[in-house]
């Protein structure tokens, strides 16, 4: 026959010709549990392929030490990454939650000619492609020598035009907006790119709703940052979220704000004193504790990524400086030798004790009263807190054991002093020249982020009209934005505070 007996298909039952009878609903009931089993086999595998399945950065297999840092995974994705496409399309949505045009330069994140993606941005497929930021984002310096000049980008260097808070408020901002919604961000997406038609569903019944949801969260859980002082360009909290999130501390009224650090030449010696107060003296908890504040899960892909970071921040040298002797005498940039030697021995007399390699108090932490400058940052952080966290143990013991409270500031390494500024912990005195000044002769009012070099006083163009338009205003008098303290070589006499100054120029 075409399609078999009935008894090939197991339609015949023990009751002769009878087709039917109890053992036939049983075989019927197992095979309908069969296909449902394999159904949702089947829909669990698509699902998991589609929306969890963690991919390497194949594209950076090959990669320099620099650019994985640059553009590496640090495991951040699946608990604070962006569905990339949905990325894409916010700014040219939401343009008016930007801090100024230009979508995400607006930002002050640098960005190479030709990559898909701002320094400080990785991009990986957990599920489907996200997008979340890594160590770069806050760690890449840029400036230029000269105004027509192109921006020269320093990894990892302190973020001097980066604005940390803006994105995340931007973010926050957009999903709130009735306009986040499935019709509109798929048409946008439409504009760019042809998704497949799975991938269609699933960003529109899935992605994009949990995507709207988890950012208006986001944007709740940091409310309290509105009622502190603006962390600006080139600056960050980077305890208190931390307390009152992962630790799960009551939210206080302490103010964390602080300058971004550099990264280079991090190789430390055993109780070194490490971030702008010392709050841990372990490089590798530095680094892992950083991670896991920028939302980091384990996976052991992340925890090899972090020990190559870490590795590659030991040997990577801050960069030269631009002031030679060699340059034309007429030029900025030209250093007068002899000035600057006589500086060298007024610096050994009166800062290498500090702040040099093998200077007794060079890395260790300067009680806050001797030092003077603002006190807020050093307030922030308490010893419930360091106890919190050298107990973590969410997802995995990390193994912290060396975060303390502290009562003072760090004397930090003058490597790379030149691209350091603003300067002290909460980068309230614009150049090296007015550090020599005493605290009421420094500005009381700048503006922070123009990337252009002023050689001049040896930091950043921080007044006139570009300044102001691309800058951020920083009031000194604001809470946590002193510019008092480090009274340090402030009352040298004119001749010495020059040669000294002549100096400084070449660290």
């Amino acid at each position: 026959m075409l399609f078999g007996t009935a008894a090939e298909y197991g339609l015949e039952s023990s009751y002769g010709d009878e087709i039917g009878g109890p053992e036939l609903m049983q075989s019927k009931v197992v095979r309908w549990i069969i296909v449902l089993l394999a159904l949702a086999l089947v829909i669990g595998a698509v699902g998991w392929y589609k929306l969890f399945r963690e991919v390497e950065q194949t594209s950076l297999q090959e990669a320099s030490d620099e650019e994985w840092f640059k553009y590496g995974s640090i495991g951040s994705e699946a608990e604070q990454g962006v569905p990339y496409w949905i990325w894409r399309v916010l700014p040219k949505m939401f343009p008016e939650y930007l801090p100024g045009p230009g979508g995400y330069a607006a930002l002050g994140v640098p960005w190479e000619q030709g990559q898909e993606l701002p320094v400080g941005f990785s991009k990986k497929t957990v599920g489907f492609s996200r997008v979340s930021f890594n160590c770069a984002f806050c760690h890449s310096a840029r400036y230029r020598l000269e105004k027509d000049s192109q921006p020269i980008i320093v990894v990892p260097g302190p973020g001097n035009t980066v604005r940390p808070q803006d994105y995340a408020r931007f973010l926050a901002a957009a999903a709130n907006d009735a306009r986040f919604n499935p019709d509109n961000i798929m048409e946008q997406i439409g504009l760019i790119y042809e998704l497949p038609w799975l991938d269609k569903l699933l960003y529109r019944y899935l992605i994009i709703p949990a995507t709207k949801k988890a950012l208006i969260q986001y944007g709740q859980d940091f409310a309290w940052s509105q009622e502190r002082p603006p962390w600006g360009t080139g600056r960050i909290d980077p305890f208190n979220p931390i307390k009152f999130g992962i630790l799960q501390m009551g939210i206080d009224s302490t103010i964390g704000n602080a300058d971004m650090m550099p990264l280079w030449n991090m190789k430390v010696r055993e109780g070194d004193a490490l971030h702008w107060d010392g709050l841990n003296t372990n490089l590798h908890e530095v680094v892992i504790s950083s991670a896991i504040g920028d939302g980091m899960t384990y996976k052991a892909i992340a925890h090899d990524s972090l020990d190559r970071i870490e590795a590659w921040l030991q040997e990577v040298p801050p960069p030269d400086s631009p002031f030679d002797a060699n340059e034309d005498p007429a030029s900025p940039y030209h250093l007068d030798e002899q000035l600057a030697a006589t500086g060298k021995e007024i610096y050994e007399q009166h800062c290498a004790k500090c702040h040099a390699p093998g200077g007794e108090r060079h890395r260790t932490v300067i009680p806050v009263e001797e030092v003077g400058t603002d006190r807020h940052r050093v307030d922030m952080w308490t010893a419930e807190a360091a106890k919190r966290y050298n107990a973590y143990q969410e997802d995995y013991d990390w193994g912290m054991r060396h975060f303390r409270d502290v009562d003072g500031y760090v004397a930090v390494s003058h490597d790379g002093l030149w691209l350091r500024g603003p300067y002290l912990h909460n980068g309230s005195v614009p150049t090296l020249r007015d550090m020599l000044k005493k605290p009421e002769e420094r500005p009381k009012v700048f503006y922070r982020g123009y990337d252009l070099f002023d050689p001049i006083n040896v930091g950043f163009v921080s007044q006139g009209e570009e300044a102001e338009r691309i800058g951020f205003r920083y009031d000194t008098r604001v809470p946590g934005n002193s510019n008092q303290g480090h009274l340090f070589g402030t009352e040298l006499p004119e001749e010495q505070k020059e040669a000294l100054f002549e100096y400084l120029k070449t660290l």
